[in-house]
């Protein structure tokens, strides 16, 4: 058995990779355009998109590598079947059952692995994600240069003629916004950002307000006036990963995602007695459903998975337990009773 085990292990070690690095690659490459979008209100450096990139690998691999062990595993049997080598092994006294067991260590290792990238490092990730983007959308804002155009604040289209890099204060301001059936223009000949209760403000100085309606204009002399900013920094607070999961028994979103993320990571194990239920064949007398049981297995788990999340984690749990006792029937009817 300790040489059989080797070759399954080479064998299915080989197409399981063949599976995972283009997926991980195309996945990547996706994943860069969408970092690549936020340059459009930021400014990132190449280190940084590295770094969100990153953040984001946790939840690639999460969502990658269940569906891509099931896909291998049933590729895997077909070509042991298709080479008549699962009817070599089993003719030596290998029962289909002991080869289900050979397959018990990796499945319950990526259980642990989706269990600690789910419920570990995504709540970690995505909370750094958070902040990272807070942190530089507000520190666009704070970066407005002078003597440029399309240059916002908030709603605000912002142009000023100078600005002091020691004090950071701002001088002769204009602001514009536009709205329906109304205009407002701010003219100050001096101002500076402040930051009040985590809300991104810029507070004018000795200028003008003007509100122009379809026939109405409304001039306002100002000493002193504050535009806030709430949309470009939103106050973040970390939450470490108990206070993260507690908040699930308050918040429904993060209850669907607690229970998505352990119903995912048990992917491998109700799909383990599928692969080997439509994995092991005859080539003589049975066809090959090898790759329509990969479609149909994973998007009846997981399109069920994510509709019931949604309204009741004690269905969702029921529906893994039926749907891997399926499995498990399907496995002793085709192949455990004929080999």
């Amino acid at each position: 058995m300790h040489k059989t085990s080797g070759y399954l292990f080479k064998t299915f070690s080989g197409i399981f990779f063949s599976i995972f690095l283009p997926i991980i690659v195309i996945g990547s490459l996706i994943l860069f355009v969408r970092i690549a979008k936020l340059t459009e209100v930021t400014q990132i450096d190449a280190s940084e998109m590295l770094l969100m990139y990153g953040y984001s690998l946790p939840t690639i691999l999460f969502y990658t590598l269940p569906v891509t062990f099931f896909a291998a595993l049933v590729m895997t049997l077909g070509k042991l079947s298709n080479d008549f080598e699962s009817i070599v092994l089993f003719s030596f006294g290998i029962s289909p059952y002991k080869l289900i067991r050979f397959f018990y260590p990796f499945v319950f290792l990526l259980i642990l692995v989706s269990l600690l990238l789910s419920l570990g490092l995504i709540p970690i990730t995505k909370q750094l994600t958070k902040s990272f983007i807070s942190y530089k959308s507000m520190n666009a804002v704070l970066n407005i240069e002078a003597s440029r155009f399309g240059q916002k604040f908030g709603d605000w289209l912002v142009f000023l003629e100078s600005k002091d890099k020691e004090t950071n204060t701002l001088q002769n301001i204009v602001l514009y916004n536009a709205k329906p059936f109304q205009e407002q223009l701010l003219i100050a000949k001096t101002g500076h950002f402040i930051n009040e209760n985590g809300a991104l403000g810029l507070m004018l100085s000795n200028g003008q307000a003007y509100n122009i309606e379809k026939e109405k204009v409304t001039e306002i002399d100002y000493k002193i006036m504050k535009i806030y900013d709430t949309s470009s920094y939103k106050p973040f607070t970390y939450q470490n990963l108990k206070e993260y999961w507690e908040h699930a028994m308050k918040d429904k979103k993060r209850l669907k995602d607690l229970v998505i993320f352990i119903a995912i990571s048990l992917f491998p194990l109700a799909t383990l007695y599928y692969a080997f239920a439509y994995g092991v064949i005859h080539p003589r007398y049975q066809k090959n459903y090898g790759y329509i049981t990969i479609l149909l297995a994973t998007a009846i788990y997981y399109g069920t998975v994510s509709a019931i999340a949604k309204t009741s984690a004690l269905y969702t749990f029921l529906f893994i337990a039926i749907f891997m006792f399926s499995g498990i029937w399907l496995f002793y009817r085709r192949v455990q009773t004929k080999f």
